[in-house]
């Protein structure tokens, strides 16, 4: 089963749009075409040494239509941010899961391939797609042409979408408990993203895209807690304007930290801390 990380458009993909209308660029094609799959290159060197020998996990960063949606407009990630992208994604997602649950544990429900796109994906609802996640063995990673190290929104959006996507691998393997989807059950919909964040946080949903379905609902939660931290976590609860939304939010809070401790025995805490602080380190 496909999983996908999708956001309304107007909130996410307007910087992305202004900065990509208002100017020319000349573009690099030449990862187009097959004769440059026959012999490595300096980066599918790094990414041999980098992720393929050491987590057995595939990047894909050169085109391949078939790797892609057939039906939407798609450019590849431009060749010089595939190394600070994924040496990122390494120190912010891989380092921490692996000092806290052990390569084992990483390199059993790690995917095994993730795909690098330059541009969003845009759908027809007013929404765009970030990632992807299918089957627990591929996670694809959208919008990446935008990478700057320095804007710690993005930064923090990207790996949003990183452990939103693992998170669907976990839970696709060991369900989350019944409870979390009984904690607000009239809340979910489908025109989720008519939804602003404000009213969101007030029906006890963590971001406008938990309200699509439990499952999404559970790794926005996920995702949200480590990479904002404790207290950047909390003070996104604190916005909430209504007693139960932030109660809502605590208890399905509640309900993360326990299902990684019972079902994968990982200190949620300290991985949250592990998480975050990675992440203050490398947009200094």
């Amino acid at each position: 089963m496909k999983r996908q990380y999708i956001i309304p458009i107007l909130v996410a993909g307007l910087i992305a749009i202004l900065s990509g209308c208002s100017k020319k660029e000349n573009l690099d094609i030449s990862n187009l075409f097959p004769d440059n799959y026959q012999q490595p290159t300096a980066l599918d060197n790094w990414i041999t040494t980098n992720y393929t020998r050491p987590y057995n996990i595939e990047v894909k960063y050169k085109w391949d239509p078939y790797a892609v949606s057939t039906s939407k407009t798609l450019v590849p990630i431009k060749e010089p941010l595939v190394i600070p992208v994924m040496d990122l994604i390494h120190k912010t997602w891989i380092e921490p899961y692996i000092k806290e649950a052990g390569l084992p544990f990483f390199l059993k429900y790690s995917p095994k391939q993730m795909i690098l796109v330059g541009s969003p994906q845009y759908n027809s609802n007013g929404t765009i797609t970030l990632g992807e996640a299918e089957g627990g063995k591929t996670i694809q990673l959208l919008r990446l042409n935008d990478f700057d190290q320095k804007n710690e929104g993005f930064v923090k959006f990207m790996l949003h979408t990183i452990h939103h996507e693992f998170a669907h691998i976990l839970h696709q393997t060991i369900f989350y408990p019944r409870e979390y989807k009984a904690l607000t059950p009239g809340g979910y919909t489908g025109t989720w993203n008519n939804t602003t964040d404000q009213e969101a946080l007030d029906l006890g949903f963590i971001t406008p895209y938990a309200r699509a379905k439990a499952d999404e609902d559970f790794v926005e939660m996920v995702s949200t807690m480590l990479t904002e931290g404790k207290d950047g976590f909390e003070n996104i609860v604190n916005q909430s304007q209504t007693a139960i939304g932030k109660e809502m939010l605590h208890r399905k809070a509640d309900i993360v930290r326990n299902y990684f401790q019972n079902s994968w025995k990982i200190n949620f805490d300290s991985l949250q801390v592990k998480t975050s602080a990675a992440i203050a380190e490398a947009i200094r």
